[in-house]
């Protein structure tokens, strides 16, 4: 990806200024590390001219490629430049780590059907944490190479159902479609657990009843901190692998460990 390139496209478009810039910028970029088969040999355009492209600071953009790094997005390497990172994970599983920290990217290699498209009168205790009544809930089954990696239900307040369609939608992170009508996702509450898998979920992700589950629930939250989106998600464990490189922080007979990108 060169600055001369003549077919590149524009790595930014405009949008509404609700977020930080540099947040806006990180969001763009993320999505062309994440959609893109970019070339890993290749660096990306240095600091100086992503500043000019974006018109900001080197400031700002050094603060968008941290944390870039930080997720594992991008490798800098000292007097050659920054380089996008994309570790193969064992084959035939998925790197969970993305799906657990990446808000508006999912591997281009799956699919995704609409189980269940409709407005309801929410539960209590969802209607209360989306601050509607009334939701679209949506339950979506998603595959890679045609085997079954994910089922969730996804629940999103009245104010926002009427920037989604199916039929537009297709593959793509209903969270990614609510971006393109401006209700961006900037942070959300996250809890990971387990659960066993009752019937309807075992005949949908092909496993045996009760067997265990990842469960991921996400309460997705825009720059005012007002919500945006509910997600519940399960997982099958053997489809799935979460790596992590730990650094030690302490010596002596109780050792401290912490992650690091």
């Amino acid at each position: 990806m060169s600055e001369d390139d003549p077919d590149k496209k524009p790595l930014m478009a405009p949008r509404s200024r609700i977020q930080p810039l540099y947040h806006q910028i990180y969001l763009q970029l993320r999505q062309l590390l994440t959609d893109s088969s970019l070339d890993i040999t290749q660096p990306l355009p240095s600091e100086p001219m992503l500043a000019q492209r974006y018109g900001v600071s080197r400031v700002t953009i050094r603060k968008t490629l941290l944390r870039l790094q930080q997720e594992g997005l991008i490798r800098r390497v000292h007097g050659k430049g920054t380089f996008p990172a994309r570790e193969s994970t064992e084959p035939g599983k998925s790197d969970i780590s993305s799906v657990l920290d990446n808000l508006l990217s999912f591997d281009r290699r799956t699919t995704a059907v609409n189980l269940a498209w409709e407005m309801l009168d929410a539960e209590p205790a969802i209607a209360r944490q989306l601050r509607s009544e009334r939701c679209l809930r949506v339950v979506r089954l998603r595959s890679m190479e045609g085997k079954p990696i994910s089922l969730t239900t996804l629940h999103i307040p009245e104010r926002h159902c009427h920037l989604l369609d199916p039929e537009e939608i297709g593959d793509e992170p209903i969270v990614r479609a609510l971006e393109r009508g401006d209700v961006l996702a900037y942070d959300a509450d996250q809890v990971l657990s387990a659960v066993a898998a009752t019937a309807d979920m075992a005949l949908h992700l092909q496993v045996e009843p009760a067997t265990p589950l990842i469960v991921m629930r996400r309460l997705m939250f825009n720059a005012n901190h007002e919500p945006v989106l509910h997600q519940e998600g399960f997982y099958p464990p053997d489809r799935f692998e979460y790596r992590m490189r730990l650094s030690r922080q302490s010596i002596g007979p109780i050792a401290q460990w912490s992650p690091i990108s």
